[in-house]
């Protein structure tokens, strides 16, 4: 299963070791995901990590985009001149962008704006053929070894 992960995720994944995230970090243990990632989400990700408040003057942005890749397939997506989706938030734009382009099932968020796009239609002819959910709804979708 190919997921995109939202910022929010990657702060509950690196700095608040939520336990929301546990299932996904099991999942990608037992290579039953795939996340994928870009330079605009990784970019992003890695800026509000090194936020004072989350990994501040300890973080390095090298390890920190070290440690984010290792757990990622990196794509790279290209900005199109036709917008194909949209949200209130036009920074969550990307994250839509790469679930879309990059055949993704899952965008897995805990952001309203992004969480209220889930049964909305793209713009124009387009199509939102990926799920959006939090990570609660998104670990009742899928069937845990034990």
């Amino acid at each position: 299963m190919r997921v995109v992960f939202d910022t929010n995720i990657w702060i509950d994944w690196f700095y608040f070791d939520d336990i929301n995230i546990t299932p996904l970090k099991v999942l990608k243990k037992q290579n039953r995901i795939e996340i994928i990632i870009d330079d605009a989400c990784l970019s992003e990700a890695v800026t509000v990590l090194r936020f004072s408040r989350f990994l501040g003057r300890n973080a390095n942005k090298s390890v920190i985009e070290h440690d984010i890749k290792a757990l990622c397939t990196f794509v790279d997506t290209r900005s199109l001149a036709d917008p194909q989706y949209w949200c209130k938030d036009p920074d969550d734009i990307k994250f839509l962008l790469l679930a879309g382009h990059h055949s993704a099932d899952q965008l897995i968020t805990k952001d309203l704006h992004l969480l209220k796009r889930k049964n909305r239609r793209a713009l124009g002819a387009h199509k939102i053929n990926f799920a959006i959910a939090n990570p609660s709804t998104f670990q009742k979708t899928v069937q845990f070894e034990t």
